[in-house]
């Protein structure tokens, strides 16, 4: 293997991980430490990242003391006092992201962000939409109704998981453009593969091509796992979900649109804040988010999170992820397994997935939990997605778990 255990044990132990933690929760270094800093026990271990993550329990406490702030109190003081968790969790994340926070808005999920690019992109005849095959259905099937309703065409493209370099990947997005296309758009890390598609290059590459086309960008399964620099990548749109990899509140998300392309996007939904006429729009991309009444707790608490991943650091948390992912890629590897991820590490990512018939994955699943306490997901094959709170333990238990109901997976 390439990471030795004991190498892996000091960089991705408990402690380690939970060190950046308890700088603004629980400071421990126990080999438990996951279940204080985090709500689960080590026989309800999460490794399903890609579908859901656990919140801190220092962010479940403050979601619950701001909600109860506003139990107690709904004057206008007191609701203003917690909604302004809004604009901290924006500056935050636009820092994190390397963005103006006029740049960003606070919807609900990443299916949400997706849509209201999707809706509000304006599309005629002759207008192409090209798509990556492997986006999620809100970034995929919604660009067909959106086609069928208003006019123009989509045309989708593969990528074979088994793509030696990034100059080939990027050829074939770029390949894919033609004098027609108005917008491209794919996802970061495929949630059904695993692949992590090179996007720096790939938009440039598009924008050399073709300037005036949009590419948005589903993050999904990568915002809070990725150290993404956004100032720095030609996207001009970009979608993410605090309940999954960024370790946040649930139905809370985020949409990025660069500031050159808001004007160019049209609302979905129109209410206050806007004024008494259609110029009267919020300022910049919280024109996007004008939804009526919001969980302002999770809102707030939003912010409590974009201040863990500050402490922790992008970089690290990356790092941190990305290793213990590969501890469990080449554990399976070892193990002679057929993968349908990426096993390239040029197009790896911390979305693992393994060759199963469908109609065994839902079994593997449940025997990797009775087996090694661990929830997985039979999504694609049997899918892994470990995330800063695993340890090492947790990969070795699956391996191990894995190896011993082999034959599920034949």
């Amino acid at each position: 293997m390439g990471v030795a255990r004991r190498d892996f044990l000091k960089v991705v132990s408990s402690a380690s991980v939970i060190g950046g933690l308890g700088a603004i929760s629980i400071k421990t270094d126990s080999a438990s430490a996951s279940a204080h800093v985090f709500g689960f026990d080590e026989n309800h271990v999460p490794m399903n990242a890609a579908n859901l993550c656990p919140m801190p329990t220092s962010i479940t406490k403050a979601q619950k003391e701001y909600a109860a702030q506003l139990d107690l109190s709904l004057s206008t003081s007191s609701r203003r006092a917690v909604e302004a968790g809004k604009e901290k969790a924006r500056r935050r994340i636009a820092g994190l992201l390397g963005v103006s926070g006029d740049e960003l808005a606070i919807v609900r999920n990443t299916s949400e962000a997706n849509n209201i690019i999707v809706q509000g992109m304006p599309l005629g005849e002759g207008d192409e939409v090209i798509l990556w095959d492997q986006n999620h259905p809100s970034n995929l099937v919604a660009w067909d109704v959106q086609v069928s309703r208003v006019g123009g065409s989509v045309r989708r493209f593969s990528v074979p998981t088994n793509v030696g370099s990034v100059d080939e990947v990027v050829d074939l997005f770029v390949r894919s453009v033609t004098d027609s296309t108005k917008v491209v758009s794919f996802t970061h890390i495929s949630n059904i593969t695993g692949f992590q598609t090179p996007v720096a290059e790939i938009c440039a590459a598009i924008k050399k091509r073709k300037d005036d086309v949009h590419i948005h960008v589903d993050g999904a399964q990568t915002w809070g796992a990725v150290d993404i620099d956004l100032g720095a990548i030609r996207c001009d749109s970009f979608s993410g979900s605090a309940h999954k990899w960024f370790m946040g509140p649930r139905e809370v998300g985020i949409l990025y649109v660069r500031d050159t392309r808001i004007d160019d996007i049209w609302p979905n939904i129109v209410g206050v804040p806007w004024g008494s006429t259609s110029a009267d729009s919020p300022k910049g991309a919280r024109k996007f988010e004008s939804m009526g009444q919001r969980d302002d707790a999770a809102i707030a608490a939003l912010s409590d999170t974009a201040l863990l991943h500050e402490t922790i650091t992008p970089e690290s948390i990356e790092q941190q992820s990305a290793l213990v992912a590969r501890r469990l890629r080449e554990g399976l590897q070892d193990l002679g397994l057929p993968f349908i991820s990426s096993t390239n590490p040029a197009f790896s990512s911390s979305v693992i997935i393994l060759q199963a018939p469908r109609k065994t994955a839902g079994q593997m699943v449940r025997e990797v939990f009775h087996e090694a306490g661990v929830q997985t997901a039979a999504t694609g094959g049997l899918r892994m997605s470990p995330h800063i709170y695993n340890t090492a333990d947790h990969v070795d238990r699956v391996i191990a778990a894995v190896h011993k109901k082999r034959a599920l997976l034949s």
